[in-house]
């Protein structure tokens, strides 16, 4: 899972530029990895939850923290979409269209690469987030982002450090 944000996270800033910012300031990594969960959590339980064995989180709970997330980060997910669209080049999302259906798509293709091990995996990762605040949340995978773009190299932006 967490490799799966860090990726659309990391290829978003990518397309972003190197004349545009020389790194992803932390903050705004851990705003766009939360804006993306609850797509991405959803994605996951779509994808995994046949597989899963009874009572794995993302079979069941992982539902209620996804629209916990959506509800708390309402405004993070219409500025990541703002953010998404300028840094990939995409015309932002027309009035009256769901601003939220380009994290959707975007989260709809990293999930379809968890396979059964990936899947047990996201479950206890997201059981082990859910009593988090969506603050708390952002922190840790701005944390793990930072982890994922210093492993990465030079072939990804870094996160800055604050």
């Amino acid at each position: 899972m967490i490799k799966s944000i860090a990726a659309a996270a990391l290829l978003i800033a990518g397309q972003a530029g190197a004349a545009q910012e020389e790194c992803l300031p932390r903050a705004r990594a851990g705003q766009l990895a939360v804006a993306m969960l609850p797509s991405l959590i959803d994605a996951a339980a779509r994808q995994c939850g046949p597989g899963l064995p009874a009572g794995a989180y993302l079979g069941g709970g992982a539902g209620t923290l996804s629209q916990r997330l959506r509800n708390e980060t309402a405004a993070d997910r219409a500025a990541a979409v703002r953010t998404m669209a300028a840094l990939t080049g995409q015309v932002e999302p027309a009035p009256g269209q769901d601003p939220d259906r380009m994290i959707d798509v975007l989260s709809a293709g990293l999930a379809a690469s968890l396979d059964a091990p990936r899947c047990r995996a996201a479950s206890d990762l997201l059981e082990a987030l859910a009593p988090l605040p969506a603050s708390n949340i952002a922190q840790a995978f701005a944390a793990a982002l930072g982890l994922a773009a210093a492993e990465a190299g030079e072939d990804a932006p870094p996160i800055c450090r604050e």
